[in-house]
């Protein structure tokens, strides 16, 4: 994260309830997080931390001994093991196509598993777990939200975005996709800062408000009538 969108989401999370929800394992993302404290963390595409399961658990295990047997000769592939769900990595592989193609045929041998594509990996999830979109239900029932704005640039981020709550949900793609679910985009990573600044200035506004309709109220019962 850069260091700039770092900042404006510290100070986010001090007017809003914010939550983060990665596909990282939940300890990895708190580890990248560092200091920085949301009201709700979510690894694993939404598994952790609510919906996790020793079944899923153990299925991960079995996918992860299969795949390291298939694979492991592949050059440029590595087997990443999140505990409740597999990514398989081949940015590095020479043959991109070639070796999606292997990865796909030894993923065909795995039992309840959903595949998901990603920036040159392929997620693993268990198929009857949780998955971003539930998980961003939970959480704003977990903190008592009535809307919510979601950003995502990932195909995992299109369970959020088939969600389909226009009057609930503010919905934004990172990047634009034509065939994405979500109602909006920004172009780049770099238009995070300035969205954030904008919610930030909102907030602020809102602030200014409330205390003018608290003085006015204040000298109305002094005085009889606000000034």
């Amino acid at each position: 994260m850069r260091a700039r969108t770092r900042a404006l989401l510290a100070e986010l999370t001090r007017h809003y309830r914010c939550a983060i929800i990665s596909g990282r394992a939940r300890a990895d993302l708190r580890r990248r997080l560092g200091s920085l404290r949301a009201a709700a963390v979510i690894g694993n595409h939404g598994i952790e931390p609510w919906n996790v399961s020793a079944r899923a658990a153990a299925a991960v295990e079995r996918w992860q001994a299969l795949l390291s047997s298939r694979l492991g000769h592949l050059a440029g592939v590595s087997v990443e093991d999140k505990g409740y769900s597999i990514a398989v990595h081949y940015r590095w592989a020479r043959d991109k196509r070639k070796t999606l193609a292997a990865i796909r045929a030894a993923t065909a041998l795995l039992k309840g598993v959903r595949a998901i594509p990603g920036k040159q990996l392929l997620n693993l999830l268990p198929a009857a777990v949780a998955d971003k979109g539930s998980a961003l239900r939970e959480a704003v029932t977990r903190l008592r939200c009535d809307k919510a704005i979601y950003l995502g640039d990932d195909e995992t981020d299109e369970d959020v975005f088939a969600l389909n709550r226009p009057a609930h949900l503010l919905a934004i793609r990172v990047g634009k996709k034509k065939d994405s679910l979500a109602s909006y985009y920004i172009r780049g990573q770099a238009e995070i800062d300035e969205l954030l600044r904008c919610l930030l200035a909102i907030r602020a506004r809102s602030d200014i408000a409330a205390r003018r309709r608290a003085q006015w109220t204040d000298e109305g019962r002094g005085h009889g009538k606000p000034r």
